[in-house]
C-alpha cells in the first residue's frame, strides 16, 4: 500500500532485542500511523585505516571504506555500523584499543537524528511511504516500509491539540511535589471542548489521563511544562501509585535532549520556551507572552502567592483563571504553530525539540543536514575558551531631535559578505586571496561550506517569496509560506554568529572576526560616500545608517553600494522625527504612519519598574507626535505628581531581576539576591533562570537593606521618593535632556529639589 503522511515525530523504540525507529505520521484523513523503520546506526573512523580495518574485522563489525571531507579537505574514512550497541561506546572502545592516530566522527549523534540527516526526511513535512500493513493497536495503524520518499513542502494536515493548565500550590512558599497535591487541571481542546478536574487528587490525575487517552490529541500545549509541570505531575502520580500513561500506546513521558519532555506519539509544545527567547518581555509569564503576540484574552490573574488563600476564599476565581490560561495557551499556539513547524522542517529537529534548543543548536542542525549531503564529516563538540572579538561598527549619534531621517539598511549584510568573500572554516588559509581588514585570509575557490549553506537558504527564501506572490493573501498557504520564509531568514542571519559560539561543532572564531571586520569596513566606506554626496549621517549601527538631507541622493548611494561594494541596501523606514540620547543604541522615532519605535531605552528594558517605563514611553510619544519638548515635559511632570502622591498600582513598582546562577555563588549584596534569599527562607524555590520581583521600602541605609518581595509590602511602606527620584524622573529625564530640557524641571512640579546626583 502507498500512503501520504505528515511526519509528526520520530523516536527510537525496542521490540525485544530489536531496535527500531518509529516514525509517527498523520494522514490527510487525520489517521495516525507508525512507520516501523529498521535502521543501523553508524560512525566514522579517520586516521590509520590499516589498523582500523584490522580491528573492525577482528570485532566482526560491518564496515566499509569511503571518501569524505573534514573542514573541506578530502579524507579516506572507515564507516562502522553498530546494530544493537551504543555507537559512542563502540567508537570509544575502538579508538582506545588502536591507541592513537585515529579519530571518531558522528558517534555522538542520536540514531533518530542520524536517520533524518542521512535520509533527508524532515519532521513537520510530507512523505510518501510504500509498504505492508503491520497491525493496529488503539486506533493506531502500523506499517513496515519498503520505500519512503520526501515530498514537496505543503500545508500541514488538521492536527488536534489540547492545552493544559495545572494548579498546585503550597500554604507558604513554592509548591513541592513531595508534599503538595495537584488541586485542579484545566483542559482546552482545539475542537472547543473544555474540561476541568478537581476533588481527590487521585481522581484528578486519573481523569486527566483518561481524557488525554480518549480525546487523543496530536499536540499537547502548555506554559512551563518542561521546566516544572510534567515532572511535578509524574511525581504526584507515582506517589499515588498511578502510572502517568499520557503518551500514545500507554507510554509515560520522559526527559529527552535539550531538557525537553517527550510524550510518545504527541508533540509537547511548551510556549514558555519561546517566551524565554523574547528580550522585550519583562517577565516571561503567559499574560505577557500572549500580549506580545497580540492575542486577545481576558485574565482574572491570580498570582502564585495568592493561590492558597484564593482556593479557600474564592475557588471559582481560581477555576476561571485556570481555564483562561488554557484557552490563552491554545490561542497562542495557533498564532505560532506555522512558524514552529517551519523551523522544525528547516532544521530537521522535531517541533517540540526545536523550541527548547538554543539558536546555536538550531543553526547547527541545519548545517548538519547540509554536511551529510556534501560528505562533510560532522565533528564532535569540544570545550573552547571564550575569546571576545570586535563587533559591528557603531557611530555615536548626534544627540537631539531630528526630523525627516531615512534609515538605510544593508540586506542580510553578514550573509552577503560571507558569500562575497567566501568566508568559511574550510576556506580559511594562510595563502587565501581574500584578505579581511584584520588580516585573516580566505581562498576564493572552491566555494566554502558556509557560503554554500547561505546561498541555499537565500535561494530557498527567494523561491518562497515568488510563491507568496502567486497565492491569495491571508490564505492558509500564504500564512504557511510566510512562516517558512521567516524561519529561513532567522537561520541565515544566525550562521555568522554561530561560528563564534564556543559550543559550536564548527567553532571558528576567525570566521566571525573576519566577517565583522569586513562589515565595519563596509559601514565606514558607506559613511564616507554618504558625506561625499552631501548627506548628513546622524547615526550608524552595525548594518544600518540614519541619514538626513537624503532627498534625491539615496538612489545614488544605493547604486554605489550595489556596484562598488557588491552588496544590496534598501530604505528600511523614514522617521518623521527621531530622538537620540548621547549613548549608542538608544533612540526613539516615529514614522509617517504613526508607528513609534523605541530602541535601548528604559521603556523596553525589564530591569526598570513598570511605572518608569510607562512614564518614559508616554513622554516619548508626546514628544515625537507633537514635536514640542514643553508638552513632553508636562507629561513627565504628570507622572511625577502621580508617583509623589502614591497614586500608582503597586504592581507597577516591581523591579524584576533574573537569577543567573545558584544563590550560594553570589557574594555581593544586590537587592534581588537579598530578596531571593528572603524567599528561600520562607519556602520558595528559586532557581537559575527565575526572575525575582521586589519593591523599595522606606527606611535608611543602602538599597539592599530596604527591599521587600513585591507581594509582602503595603502601600504605606513604599519609598515613593525613590520611585520619583531614581525611576520616573531619570527615565523621562534621559529623553528630555536630549532635547535641551534640564531634568530637574520634572521634579519642580513634585516639589523636589535636585536630580544632579543621578546625572553626575
Amino acid at each position: 500500500m502507498k500512503l501520504r503522511l505528515w511526519l509528526l515525530d520520530i523516536a527510537s523504540e525496542h521490540e525485544g532485542a530489536e531496535s527500531l525507529l518509529w516514525l509517527w505520521g498523520k494522514g490527510v484523513d487525520r489517521s495516525t500511523w507508525v512507520i516501523k523503520q529498521e535502521y543501523i546506526p553508524s560512525f566514522y573512523l579517520v586516521g590509520d585505516l590499516r589498523r582500523v580495518e584490522t580491528l573492525v574485522k577482528a570485532e566482526n563489525l560491518r564496515w566499509e571504506r569511503c571518501k569524505r571531507r573534514i573542514r573541506g579537505k578530502p579524507v579516506e574514512a572507515v564507516k562502522v555500523y553498530v546494530a544493537r550497541e551504543d555507537a559512542e561506546k563502540v567508537a570509544e572502545k575502538l579508538v582506545k584499543r588502536i591507541g592513537g592516530g585515529v579519530e571518531a566522527y558522528e558517534e555522538d549523534i542520536r540514531p533518530a537524528a542520524k536517520y533524518l540527516l542521512e535520509t533527508g526526511i524532515k519532521p513537520c513535512s510530507w512523505i510518501e511511504v510504500e509498504g505492508e500493513p503491520d497491525g493496529e493497536q488503539e486506533g493506531i495503524r502500523f506499517l513496515k516500509p519498503r520505500s519512503i520518499h520526501v515530498l514537496e513542502p505543503s500545508t500541514p494536515p488538521e492536527l488536534s491539540a489540547a492545552a493544559v493548565d495545572f494548579v498546585f500550590f503550597a500554604e507558604k512558599g513554592s509548591a513541592r511535589s513531595e508534599r503538595d497535591p495537584i488541586r485542579l487541571i484545566s483542559l482546552c481542546f482545539s475542537d472547543g471542548q473544555r474540561l476541568q478536574f478537581e476533588g481527590e487528587e487521585a481522581e484528578i490525575i486519573n481523569s486527566f489521563i483518561s481524557a488525554i487517552r480518549e480525546r487523543d490529541p496530536d499536540i499537547v500545549v502548555g506554559f512551563g511544562l518542561n521546566r516544572i509541570q510534567w515532572n511535578y505531575f509524574e511525581e504526584r502520580a507515582k506517589r499515588l501509585g498511578i502510572k502517568p500513561l499520557i503518551g500514545r500506546l500507554g507510554a509515560e513521558p520522559r526527559t529527552s535532549v535539550h531538557g525537553h519532555v517527550s510524550i510518545r506519539g504527541r508533540l509537547n509544545i511548551d510556549l514558555e520556551d519561546m517566551a524565554r527567547e523574547i528580550p522585550e518581555l519583562t517577565v516571561e509569564t503567559l499574560e505577557e507572552f500572549v500580549g506580545y503576540l497580540g492575542v486577545k484574552v481576558d485574565f482574572d490573574t491570580v498570582e502564585e502567592y495568592e493561590l492558597a488563600e484564593k482556593w479557600v476564599e474564592d475557588k471559582e476565581t481560581v477555576r476561571r483563571y485556570s481555564m483562561q490560561r488554557a484557552e490563552a495557551m491554545l490561542k497562542a499556539y495557533e498564532a505560532v504553530r506555522d512558524f514552529v513547524f517551519s523551523l522544525s522542517e528547516l532544521t530537521s529537529m522535531p517541533a517540540d525539540y526545536v523550541l527548547t534548543a538554543s539558536a546555536g543548536f538550531r543553526v547547527e542542525n541545519y548545517l548538519m543536514t547540509l554536511a551529510v549531503k556534501v560528505g562533510e564529516l560532522i565533528p564532535k563538540r569540544t570545550e573552547v575558551l571564550h575569546v571576545s572579538y570586535p563587533g559591528g561598527l557603531v557611530k555615536a549619534p548626534t544627540p537631539g531631535m531630528h526630523e525627516n531621517v531615512a534609515v538605510l539598511d544593508f540586506r542580510s549584510m553578514y550573509p552577503s559578505l560571507m558569500i562575497k568573500y567566501n568566508i568559511s572554516f574550510d576556506t580559511l588559509s594562510e595563502d587565501g586571496e581574500n584578505v579581511a581588514p584584520n588580516g585573516y585570509r580566505f581562498r576564493s575557490s572552491p566555494e566554502g561550506f558556509l557560503p554554500h549553506a547561505l546561498k541555499t537558504l537565500l535561494e530557498e527564501r527567494r523561491k518562497i517569496q515568488e510563491k507568496l506572490k502567486q497565492v491569495a493573501p491571508g490564505s492558509i498557504e500564504a500564512r504557511v509560506l510566510d512562516a517558512r520564509q521567516r524561519a529561513v531568514k532567522i537561520i541565515a542571519n544566525a550562521i555568522y554568529g554561530y561560528t563564534g559560539w564556543t559550543g559550536a561543532r564548527w567553532y571558528t572564531r576567525e570566521v566571525a572576526e573576519a566577517t565583522t571586520a569586513w562589515g565595519r569596513e563596509v559601514i565606514n566606506s558607506t559613511l564616507k560616500k554618504a558625506e561625499e554626496l552631501g548627506m548628513r549621517v546622524i547615526y550608524s549601527d552595525t548594518d544600518s545608517l540614519f541619514l538626513k538631507n537624503y532627498e534625491g541622493k539615496l538612489e545614488k548611494l544605493m547604486k554605489w553600494i550595489e556596484e562598488d561594494l557588491g552588496l544590496e541596501a534598501k530604505i528600511d523606514k523614514i522617521f518623521k522625527r527621531v530622538v537620540f540620547t548621547e549613548a549608542k543604541k538608544k533612540y526613539a522615532g516615529i514614522t509617517d504612519e504613526g508607528v513609534v519605535e523605541i530602541v535601548g531605552l528604559e521603556a523596553i528594558r525589564g530591569d526598570w519598574s513598570a511605572i518608569a517605563r510607562e512614564a518614559q514611553k508616554a513622554t516619548i510619544e508626546v514628544l515625537l507626535k507633537s514635536g514640542d519638548p514643553g508638552e513632553a515635559l508636562n507629561k513627565a511632570r504628570e507622572y511625577a505628581r502621580k508617583v509623589k502622591r502614591g497614586e500608582v498600582d503597586l504592581k507597577k513598582l516591581i523591579i524584576w531581576r533574573q537569577i543567573t546562577r545558584p544563590l550560594d555563588e553570589y557574594s555581593a549584596t544586590q537587592p534581588h539576591i537579598v530578596v531571593a534569599r528572603m524567599m528561600v527562607d520562607e519556602g520558595w524555590r528559586i532557581q537559575p533562570g527565575d526572575k525575582v520581583g521586589y519593591i523599595i521600602a522606606k527606611g535608611s541605609g543602602p538599597l539592599y537593606a530596604r527591599v521587600k518581595p513585591y507581594f509582602k509590602i503595603t502601600r504605606d511602606e513604599v519609598d515613593w521618593n525613590y520611585y520619583l527620584e531614581k525611576q520616573v524622573a531619570p527615565a523621562c529625564g534621559r529623553i528630555l535632556e536630549a532635547v535641551g530640557i534640564n531634568p530637574e524641571k520634572i521634579l519642580e512640579a513634585a516639589g523636589e529639589s535636585t536630580l544632579m546626583e543621578f546625572f553626575e
